[in-house]
């Protein structure tokens, strides 16, 4: 037994003479190495898979899906393929100009898998959108109960 372990330690790490076998059997001496690399290389896999992908979109903007799996009563619009919110208070807190009438509501549905350009989860069809003179990340609808601005949700 001691001979096999003497010649799988001189192949595996390139010793040459003896091994200490009670070093061997310690993990001391010509095992410390190949200890420490393993233990490196687990950290780093570790590591890595910490940056996959889980399922959700984590990059780029947020889809109407991902809006309303994570708050079902948000109030969206898409326009030239962003997501559009209302009930953002430091957005209603703005002194804001209705500016040129830009789009409207095509359809209403709850399904974000199935939004639009157009679509509207509350909104009915037919309402008026506007942009507003100040900021460009910003559109006003307009109706019957007011106006209601909504925020694009753009990632970065």
């Amino acid at each position: 037994m001691a001979g096999k372990l003497h010649n799988i330690a001189n192949v595996l790490y390139g010793k040459a003479g003896e091994v200490d076998l009670q070093s061997y059997k310690n993990g001391k001496g010509a095992c410390k190495m190949p200890k420490m690399i393993i233990a490196v290389a687990m950290f780093v896999w570790v590591l890595s898979g910490c940056g996959f992908n889980s399922g959700s979109n984590t990059t780029g903007n947020p889809t109407a899906n991902d809006v309303l799996s994570t708050n079902p009563d948000a109030n969206i619009f898409m326009y030239q393929d962003i997501i559009y919110s209302a009930g953002i208070d430091w957005v209603d807190e703005l002194t804001l100009t209705k500016d040129k009438e830009i789009t409207e509501v095509i359809e209403q549905q709850e399904d974000g898998r199935k939004f639009k350009n157009g679509t509207a989860n509350k909104l009915k069809a037919g309402t008026k959108f506007f942009s507003a003179k100040e900021r460009k990340d910003i559109l006003i609808a307009e109706t019957e109960e007011g106006e209601i601005r909504f925020y694009s949700l753009i990632e970065g």
